[in-house]
């Protein structure tokens, strides 16, 4: 029964994870695009920089949320949860 629990338990951590890595994605890929644009059409030459910046915080943000999935996922495996409800 607890194996269950456990799947239970990771089914939201799971989803908004992956939510959030598409909604980051696609916010990346519009970046990209909006520098790809601009640099086609030669305008705005400072603001592609910024752009890009802002695609490798995005990037960096999509490392972040599944890294810390990761950790979810291994504290709900070692029953870390469970442990902290006792007191």
């Amino acid at each position: 029964m607890q194996n269950n629990t456990n799947h239970r338990k990771k089914i939201a951590p799971i989803i908004i994870t992956v939510l959030v890595v598409l909604y980051m994605v696609f916010l990346v890929l519009f970046v990209l695009m909006a520098a790809g644009i601009l640099t086609v059409f030669g305008q705005a030459p400072l603001a592609v920089p910024v752009l890009l910046i802002y695609a490798f915080v995005g990037l960096a943000v999509i490392i972040g949320i599944v890294l810390a999935l990761r950790q979810r996922l291994h504290e709900i495996d070692g029953g870390e949860e469970d442990e902290a409800s006792k007191y």
